[in-house]
């Protein structure tokens, strides 16, 4: 780094020497210093980069307009805790998001990011979920990932359907078990501290864990309520802890020691004082070990939920109801610890001529037999429970449990639905294929998926996802503060039980090169691999938040850039109006055996893993770099060494890239790609609108990355040879 003579600029790359003989041409403003963060940051000297000479940069910022969130939006983080999002800046703990076997892990969190919008979506869930975001942001769907406003009402989006994680917090059984008991059916909002409850069993357990909390408490029967019972301490010894006297007597000021030491702790957790509309489960309890969590949701469903046979659905129901819309759908996030799915919908009671709202959460079908197996009832209801246990078939499935219908636009058996349905059992095999005319249960796609020898099939089957379906989405217009975070490996986090793709970087060096001089731009050429669909936004001006760019000394104008997209998807981007200026394509032979085995997700314990690494070699061996996706079938067709399940399976693989319309015999040549003074962004956003075919991009980045740096390795020399022989030549 160097400084000009002022003191006033930086410059990235470029040693004192060079700043001293080349001033500051050929290079790119990537901003400020920031001096001090918060509302109104505080602005710095510039800083700039050298796009003269080559570098190897990471540059990471924002451009315009992202994808951020509610201020409010709640963030899981490793250990079972919950933080809003815009508490996350200086958090050091993982957040938690999906990873590429659709499993949910804990992830490193890298980036946090804040900025001011005129407009949010709200989106509400069949399940009862919901989330307010920019309307831009991308959700996961059967078809990858989507802006949040080009999915619409009954789109289907991915969600937990568990999140086990616990934390090492500690709260003794008598804490817990108060804590449940009072925030379900006690009175905790003027001095004494109350609770009814008409189950003996119950209130025997709620007096001895008062006497476990505080000996010096107890429980005494309120004479003027059937079933009410007041918390006092049996031996109220005024203690002072400070004196102040005037005339004789206690003055303001003088405080003594607490007497109720149950109300004291309620006080320090926050919860003493709300009512039955602003209860709240308190932090400490989302980071308690499992069996303290399942202790608390025991007690709490013991006193205000239910558990039922419907005569008229012919079914056993679990619920639970609250007043208070925060703690209900707190209850709602602590179940998906257990892996239990709930369904939350406002309720109206109409009781002595009087309309109160409150909200239920209602279990359906497993999701009963796994509450009562890892939760349960205590006190007179457990009667009942065992008579469901013994009634109720874990197999049992509702109907909303199922993988979106779509899926059938990527997947269809290797080996025909006939034979399929042979090995399933089907007593008339070729009905199988009616299957595509509906959502798949999980277990029937699972079934299917290992007859079938599909690994990628069954992850989805077996996945970590509940496909929850958008009910209703409100546009809300005012001034918001939203906000987002960087998970580096798998893009994506869990806000309010939702999986959610984080912020990207954007290409600052792009902008700055737009607006070099000509005599520095014909000596450079900028190629741009766009995985996520954003960089034709280069051509747009932003009109986003101007006093702001103002403020940084950046000039609000459109970029002209090339945008060139895989040959086969042109239809794609013309059907999303998107500026598309040409195609390209990649030379099939140049994938080597390890590519095809990513892009597949195949490894050599599979046999298609196999056989295609034979074919793939042969062919190297006897056609070079010159064969075509054709080639490659005919080879896997023709191998007799293997069964014909698994070359059926292979072939219908590469159908499916056939399709993709990525690969052909020749492929884009790196001169066409990389124009001297021109930037040229290679989209393939195309392939993140499918599940399963995430490797296509990393592919691609390979190839081309690997092309790119022959390319410039072959110029090189070239170079070195022209020097040896006394020429020279522009780049």
């Amino acid at each position: 780094m160097a400084w000009d003579d002022a003191g006033e600029k930086a410059v990235l790359g470029r040693t004192q020497d060079d700043l001293e003989k080349y001033g500051d041409k050929g290079t790119a403003y990537l901003g400020k210093v920031v001096m001090s963060s918060g509302e109104r940051p505080v602005l710095g000297r510039k800083v700039v980069c050298d796009i003269a000479k080559p570098h190897l940069m990471l540059i990471c910022g924002k451009r315009g307009g992202g994808k951020c969130l509610d201020g409010d939006t709640e963030i899981l983080l490793e250990d079972g805790s919950l933080k809003k999002i815009r508490e996350l800046e200086s958090e050091l703990k993982r957040v938690v998001s999906l990873n590429t076997e659709y499993k949910v892990e804990s992830s490193e969190k890298s980036g946090f990011f804040k900025r001011s919008v005129s407009s949010l979506f709200e989106l509400r869930l069949r399940s009862g979920k919901k989330i307010r975001l920019t309307p831009e942001h991308p959700l996961l769907t059967i078809h990858g990932w989507v802006p949040a406003e080009e999915i619409g009402v009954g789109g289907r989006i991915a969600t937990p359907r568990k999140l086990d994680f616990f934390g090492n917090g500690f709260l003794s059984e008598a804490h817990v078990k108060i804590l449940a008991y009072l925030l379900a059916e006690g009175h905790i909002k003027r001095r004494a501290v109350w609770f009814t409850n008409s189950d003996e069993i119950i209130v025997s357990d709620f007096k001895l864990a008062v006497s476990q909390f505080d000996e010096r408490m107890t429980v005494r029967k309120f004479t003027h309520s059937k079933y009410g019972y007041r918390v006092v301490n049996s031996n109220p010894v005024l203690q002072i802890l400070e004196v102040k006297r005037e005339n004789g007597r206690y003055a303001k000021g003088t405080r003594f020691a607490p007497q109720n030491h149950l109300r004291q702790w309620l006080i320090e957790l926050g919860v003493y004082g709300t009512d039955s509309y602003t209860k709240f489960i308190p932090d400490i309890l989302f980071s308690l070990p499992k069996p303290k969590v399942a202790l608390f949701l025991n007690r709490f469903f013991s006193c205000d939920g239910t558990i039922y046979f419907d005569i008229n659905k012919k079914a056993w129901q679990v619920s639970v109801a609250s007043a208070s819309e925060r703690m209900i759908r707190q209850i709602q996030h602590l179940l998906l610890r257990f892996g239990i799915v709930s369904h939350l919908r406002p309720k109206k009671i109409n009781l002595n001529g009087k309309e109160f709202h409150s909200f239920e959460l209602s279990l359906q079908g497993k999701n009963i037999h796994q509450f009562l197996l890892q939760i349960g009832f205590f006190g007179k209801k457990e009667a009942r429970q065992a008579q469901a246990l013994n009634e109720i078939r874990e197999s049992w499935n509702p109907n909303v449990d199922t993988i979106p219908k779509e899926v059938w636009d990527y997947y269809r058996p290797a080996a025909g639905w006939a034979e399929i349905g042979r090995s399933m059992g089907y007593k008339y095999p070729k009905s199988l294929r009616e299957s595509m005319r509906y959502a798949p249960s999980r277990q029937k796609l699972l079934q299917i998926a290992r007859a079938d020898h599909n690994p990628l099939m069954m992850s989805l089957a077996e996945s970590d996802i509940f496909w929850d379906e958008i009910s209703s989405v409100t546009e809300l217009n005012g001034e918001f503060e939203v906000y987002d975070i960087t998970v580096p490996e798998f893009h994506n986090f869990v806000a309010n039980d939702i999986i959610v793709h984080n912020s990207y970087s954007l290409g600052i060096l792009i902008e700055e090169f737009a607006m070099q001089p000509p005599e520095i731009k014909r000596r450079l050429s900028v190629i741009t691999i766009d995985t996520v669909g954003i960089f034709w936004t280069l051509k747009v001006p932003n009109k986003e938040n101007p006093a702001e760019l103002a403020e940084w000394g950046i000039e609000s104008r459109g970029i002209t850039a090339r945008v060139l997209v895989p040959k086969g998807q042109l239809a794609f981007y013309k059907s999303k109006g998107l500026p598309v200026d040409g195609s390209f394509s990649l030379k099939a032979s140049e994938l080597g055996s390890e590519d095809w085995l990513a892009l597949f997700k195949l490894s050599l314990k599979d046999a298609e893993g196999v056989l295609l690494t034979n074919v793939v070699e042969d062919l190297q061996e006897s056609m070079g770099t010159y064969f075509s996706l054709d080639d490659l079938m005919a080879a896997v067709e023709a191998d007799s060494d293997f069964e014909e399940l698994t070359r059926k399976a292979l072939l219908n693989r590469f159908r499916a890239a056939q399709g993709w319309g990525l690969f052909d015999k020749e492929g884009s040549a790196i001169k066409d790609l990389a124009k001297p003074g021109f930037i040229t962004v290679i989209d393939v956003s195309s392939y993140r609108q499918s599940i399963g075919m995430e490797g296509t991009r990393d592919i691609i980045v390979g190839l081309l990355g690997k092309k790119l740096f022959e390319e410039r390795m072959l110029f090189r020399k070239e170079e070195e040879s022209r020097l040896i022989a006394g020429e020279t030549r522009e780049s």
